[in-house]
């Protein structure tokens, strides 16, 4: 569906029935340079976003400096709505990882969009259902795993929607960004990288990884949290 404002964009094609039309009728679009701040933590704004080109992270920073990386959004990513549901102030800082376009809407009319859409409500309450799954495996694998045993979890994330004997990351995270990631340090993550390496499990050359035996890595991840794992089941349900 798209109105007077021409075509709808590729990366909305996917939300439901006429929600991307009733989205897209009342968004403007922006443009957000690598590195520069889309929305700040604690800022008071209602703005929802929707990437339509390039590629944004969410994060966390305490007042000492440590950043806690908790996701990268992709093309066809939604972000700030949170806000814009309960009106309090952002709860995380996104920054674009390259250049972006991103298509930004008012909280009125986002919440107004998913009330008139058909299939709104049930999109959104499976959307925030989603992102619980996904902090509930943060939470698990913080508490209950070691270093390397999260870091081979989040490979895995992301490699999510790959599949085969093997997967090619790139660019992929800095050790540091790793490290970030799973709440850990960037030696911890070079150490596990070269274990992973000594068993033929992953390849690195610069910021391109390479999971030489993907079968492999979701073993080890099998191996930590249990046969039938909260991450197996959260991963499915996002296919």
């Amino acid at each position: 569906m798209a109105d007077a404002r021409g075509r709808l964009p590729e990366a909305m094609a996917a939300l439901p029935g006429d929600l991307a039309g009733r989205l897209w009728r009342d968004a403007a679009t922006v443009r957000a340079k690598a590195g520069q701040t889309v929305l700040e933590i604690g800022a008071p704004s209602t703005q929802v976003y929707i990437v339509l080109e390039g590629k944004v992270q969410v994060a966390l920073y305490s007042l000492g400096g440590h950043e806690v990386i908790l996701r990268d959004l992709a093309a066809g990513a939604l972000f700030g709505e949170l806000a814009a549901i309960d009106e309090r102030p952002r709860s995380a800082t996104i920054t674009a990882l390259s250049d972006c376009q991103l298509a930004s809407l008012p909280a009125s009319a986002f919440r107004a969009a998913v009330a008139e859409s058909s299939d709104g409500a049930l999109w959104l309450a499976a959307r925030l259902a989603m992102q619980i799954r996904s902090l509930t495996e943060k939470v698990f694998e913080l508490n209950a795993l070691r270093v390397r045993e999260r870091l081979h979890c989040e490979l895995l994330r992301l490699c999510e929607g790959l599949d085969g004997q093997d997967a090619t990351i790139e660019p992929c995270p800095t050790h540091a960004e790793l490290a970030a990631r799973i709440g850990t340090h960037r030696e911890a993550v070079t150490r596990e990288m070269g274990f992973l390496a000594q068993r033929g499990i992953a390849v690195q050359r610069a910021r391109q990884l390479t999971i030489t035996d993907l079968p492999a890595l979701r073993q080890l991840v099998r191996d930590a949290v249990g046969g039938i794992s909260i991450f197996e089941d959260a991963d499915r349900d996002r296919r």
